[in-house]
């Protein structure tokens, strides 16, 4: 698989926000949306063919506890991320993998060896008008590991439109969030104003994007 950069930073969203990371992030994805943080990461060229076995071993040098499979989009490289988190977790890793929740190659997840290749927690970001199924989030949900959902929005209409969107779902609700659309300090912020009321007032936890709040979402941090 072609992997972008492998480094250690905080994780910047959701449950374990704040919490030290080794993020493993592949290069190319099948979507091209225009807030991406990581628009950089899209492009397969970007990439270094790497090894499943390399990853680990890369990822092994840093003592910390949790890892970040990110991209991109790692469900491209289905077969080698199901590997990769096995590998981790008999190292004893905890796994999170974020995806854009469109790819959903059957049989993902399943070991013939009964081994535990789950991750301990699925990301699902699903993208409001890029490639949004509800049939595959579900199969992503229906999965044995933690869960967790973080839509982008850019607009009160758009939070209204993800809430409405997510009610046929079955997931907890304190592992819903809405997260501002922004890519630099200054729009988080901004979006912030509106996007935090309108939290507090439907019972839905808002996400802020610490990467883009302490760093403008510079690379590798």
């Amino acid at each position: 698989m072609r992997i972008c950069e492998i480094f250690l930073s905080i994780q910047g969203e959701g449950i374990y926000t704040g919490i030290p990371s080794v993020f493993v992030r592949v290069a190319g994805c099948n979507l091209n949306c225009p807030w991406c943080d990581s628009a950089y990461a899209n492009n397969p060229a970007e990439g270094s063919e790497m090894t499943v076995e390399e990853v680990a071993d890369s990822t092994k040098r840093y003592e910390v506890e949790h890892v970040v499979i990110t991209g991109g989009e790692p469900m491209i490289y289905a077969n080698e991320i199901q590997l990769l988190c096995e590998d981790l977790n008999k190292s004893g890793k905890k796994v999170t993998i974020e995806t854009n929740s469109t790819l959903f190659p059957e049989g993902i997840f399943q070991s013939e060896k009964n081994v535990d290749c789950n991750p301990h927690l699925l990301s699902l970001s699903p993208k409001l008008y890029q490639g949004w199924d509800d049939k595959i989030i579900k199969k992503f949900l229906a999965l044995n590991c933690k869960k967790q959902i973080k839509i982008v929005v850019d607009s009160i209409e758009e939070a209204i439109d993800a809430l409405n969107r997510l009610k046929g779902f079955e997931i907890e609700k304190e592992n819903i969030f809405l997260m501002p659309n922004a890519i630099k300090r200054d729009k988080h912020i901004r979006s912030a104003a509106w996007l935090v009321p309108f939290c507090c007032k439907n019972n839905v936890r808002f996400a802020g994007r610490l990467q883009t709040l302490l760093w403008d979402s510079e690379r590798g941090k």
